[in-house]
């Protein structure tokens, strides 16, 4: 589930799975795989909208994936949030997320600006930092098997440094409450906004049926600035 693992979808692959040879996570870390069946049961509630909607995200088509994705991404650069800002982070789709990857395709538009993917920091109470990224990056598989960028140390800079997060999410409510798979790594390396609501700009990238009900926000739970998806735009 995730990148908010790196991010979320990564993170509970193993919990749907059915049948465990579709992934090359035949052995997990032990470790990972107890937080991985304890973590859901924090909330019952949360935990069965995000079975549904992973179930939903799951039936997607590639073509369907990829053409909502552009949608989305086209709805983004509509807005012009984007204009102006010079370090943007997006994130790698996996298990049928909606895909950022196309914004980079419209180098055009953001001539100047520098795009970052998230790594998982050694600092837990951080929960991501961000290492640019190019056409000659490489990559390396994260424990959750997710690609992070291979940088030097002095590369890599703090969410505070960023103008725009492009943001994966399971769900989303019309007042920008997100929900994630849990594991909370994009809510702690931007808590700082919660006492000072700054950048960087918050932007969910979503497909519309990952709209729910209102969500009862936790207090370590970070709202979005916007969410895109697409049919829409909408600033919070």
């Amino acid at each position: 589930m995730p990148q908010e693992l790196a991010h979320e979808s990564t993170f509970l692959r193993l919990l749907f799975l059915k049948n465990p040879k579709q992934t090359s996570f035949i052995k997990p870390p032990l470790g990972w795989f107890f937080y991985v069946i304890i973590l859901p049961m924090n909330n019952p509630i949360k935990d069965k909208i995000r079975s549904s909607l992973l179930k939903k995200r799951g039936l997607l088509t590639n073509h369907e994936q990829q053409s909502k994705s552009e949608r989305i991404a086209n709805n983004i650069i509509q807005s012009r949030l984007l204009a102006p800002a010079k370090k943007i982070a997006l994130y790698h789709a996996v298990q049928k997320e909606a895909d950022p990857a196309s914004l980079i395709d419209n180098k055009d538009l953001y001539s100047q600006a520098q795009f970052y993917l998230p790594v998982l920091s050694s600092d837990k109470s951080q929960g991501l930092t961000f290492a640019p990224v190019n056409q000659n990056t490489q990559y390396k598989n994260n424990q959750f098997m997710i690609p992070e960028p291979i940088v030097g140390l002095n590369e890599y800079i703090s969410p505070e440094a960023l103008d725009v997060v492009i943001m994966p999410l399971l769900g989303f409510d019309l007042s920008g409450n997100r929900l994630g798979m849990g594991g909370g790594y994009y809510d702690r390396c931007v808590a700082f906004k919660k006492s000072k609501p700054q950048k960087p700009t918050l932007i969910g990238f979503a497909y519309d049926f990952q709209q729910v009900d209102p969500l009862n926000k936790e207090p370590w739970d970070i709202g979005l600035d916007a969410i895109a998806t697409e049919s829409r735009f909408i600033n919070f």
